[in-house]
């Protein structure tokens, strides 16, 4: 059986209106507890921004080596890549293992396995003790290009390398997909959960061992001398330690925003005829797509995933979303979207996560470019911070320096990305953006050039904004993204909410409103 010959009549699915993870959605399960906003000054041991898997983790394993900590959450816990993950949790990763392969020394490739090893045993420890929907399943990697293909053969070193790792990886096209796949890899007894639950019991362990946990409080600076003071609207926090997971660290001076390139991609939940996959995919082929199930609403329901691409830099962002649709919609008996949603990745220049000490700075850490695989990276990270604030050697943590400079390996794509960003950056002020007289519709929005300069407009809710269209991280020009309807910057990955508050990003600062223009705009009649 080729690809997509299903043996039912293909129909495009219609999207829900609007973006929302079934992880979050109130019908699926209930909000996770509500913390409050930092009210004042107060001093920890270790102040640990972001409130996702990193983050989370390792306040939790720093609070049990008896650190008094305190966790500082820009929105809510789970707010931003963790709570609008795939929430798969494998050690077989696409191809991951083998491009690490290409590109380092069995040693390196081998400890960046022990990293997610480590991670996974972890967290599923810990997972069992949460009401999460856990289970496990099989991981599969598969293409469907063919036998000779380019994605045949990553598949197969795929296997070679996790082999040499110690795991049982396994080739053979009996997978159980709806349509024949050329070459896939196994790896048996993964796991996945839904990470929102899991994430709130991470926040609740703390809060009940009285340690602080802040929403609402975004973190603005943290001080380059001494101990560390982290500046926000409601007060300082001051730290012996920082722990900077915020998905790419939000100061800027390790230059981690140029060492990472964004990546957006796209969920959906859908109701589907007929049989269900029994193991987790992923695709090797281009655009790479995910395939899981969880019950939501009482019901088992198929979760597919993919179809990336640079934050900012593919609109409109719908397109997306509706080529995801369509690939469902001709593999399998499609009923009914019932949620779409997006998140957000950082992918490292070398294919390696950046975990430890600033350059530097030993008092400040950083964990980022998890890569999409932050489930077993962060908690690994997490591990990795525990064991270096307090002392102990950790077998695999080298592999992962957030300190180590470019491998060789590594500058063609670090110049191909930083290329991309000046090309950005260029085109975004050059490009006219004429102005017109039009009435924004429903969630449209649109960058114009004006004699105030660009200016970003939008309509949402039946609100129209009005702001000034530059990143005020390093001043390029945001795009509208009409699927999550935000302005996202095709530099480094900020995104902005439709008022212009920052929603992710290194950005620390919302968009700003140039004199001459209004934030909120009365819609015309």
């Amino acid at each position: 059986m080729t690809l997509g010959t299903v043996g039912h009549l293909f129909r495009m699915p219609a999207l829900p209106p609007r973006e929302l993870s079934a992880w979050h959605d109130p019908e699926h399960a209930e909000e996770p507890d509500t913390y409050p906003r930092l009210d004042g000054d107060r001093r920890v041991d270790v102040a640990v921004v972001g409130a996702g898997i990193t983050g989370l983790t390792t306040a939790v394993l720093l609070a049990r080596e008896g650190l008094q900590v305190a966790v500082l959450e820009a929105r809510r816990v789970g707010a931003v890549a963790s709570g609008n993950t795939t929430a798969k949790i494998s050690v077989l990763q696409g191809t991951r293992a083998a491009t690490l392969d290409r590109r380092h020394d069995a040693d390196t490739v081998d400890a960046y396995v022990a990293a997610h090893r480590a991670g996974f045993d972890w967290l599923l420890d810990r997972a069992r003790h949460v009401d999460c929907d856990l289970e496990r399943r099989d991981a599969v990697t598969f293409t469907t290009s063919g036998r000779s293909s380019a994605g045949a053969e990553a598949v197969r070193r795929e296997a070679a390398v996790l082999r040499r790792a110690g795991l049982a990886a396994e080739l053979g096209t009996d997978v159980g997909l709806p349509f024949g796949v050329s070459e896939a890899v196994t790896l048996a007894d993964q796991a996945q959960f839904d990470p929102v639950p899991y994430l709130a019991a991470l926040a609740r362990e703390l809060h009940d061992r009285g340690h602080a946990v802040h929403e609402s409080t975004r973190v603005r600076s943290v001080s380059l001398f001494g101990a560390p003071r982290l500046r926000t609207d409601h007060g300082e926090v001051r730290a012996e330690r920082v722990v900077l997971a915020t998905g790419v660290p939000v100061l800027d001076r390790g230059l981690y925003f140029a060492r990472v390139e964004p990546s957006r991609s796209y969920a959906q939940a859908v109701r589907v005829d007929g049989p269900l996959p029994g193991a987790m995919f992923l695709s090797v082929d281009e655009p790479t797509v995910s395939l899981r199930t969880a019950v939501i609403e009482g019901e088992r329901r198929l979760l597919t995933g993919g179809f990336g691409h640079r934050v900012g830099a593919s609109t409109p962002t719908s397109a997306h979303e509706e080529a995801l649709a369509a690939w469902a919609g001709k593999r399998f008996a499609v009923r009914e979207i019932t949620h779409r949603w997006s998140a957000q990745d950082y992918l490292p220049e070398d294919g390696l996560p950046f975990v430890g000490p600033m350059p530097f700075q030993p008092r400040v850490l950083v964990a980022t470019g998890f890569a999409k695989w932050g489930m077993t990276g962060g908690t690994a990270a997490g591990l990795a911070l525990r064991d270096l604030v307090a002392g102990r050697d950790n077998p695999w943590a080298h592999a992962l320096r957030a300190d180590r400079a470019p491998a060789v390996s590594a500058l063609p794509s670090l110049a191909r990305a930083n290329g991309e960003v000046g090309r950005y950056l260029a085109t975004g002020w050059a490009r006219p953006h004429l102005p017109t007289d039009a009435p924004l519709a429903e969630g449209e929005g649109r960058v114009e050039t004006t004699s105030r300069g660009k200016v970003a407009r939008c309509r949402v809710g039946g609100v129209e904004h009005e702001l000034g269209a530059v990143c005020p991280h390093l001043g390029g020009i945001v795009a509208w993204n009409d699927a999550a309807q935000s302005w996202d910057c095709p530099l480094h990955g900020s995104r902005f909410a439709p008022d212009g508050d920052v929603l992710e990003g290194p950005a620390t600062a919302g968009m700003a409103t140039p004199p001459g223009l209004a934030r909120v705009v009365t819609p015309r009649a």
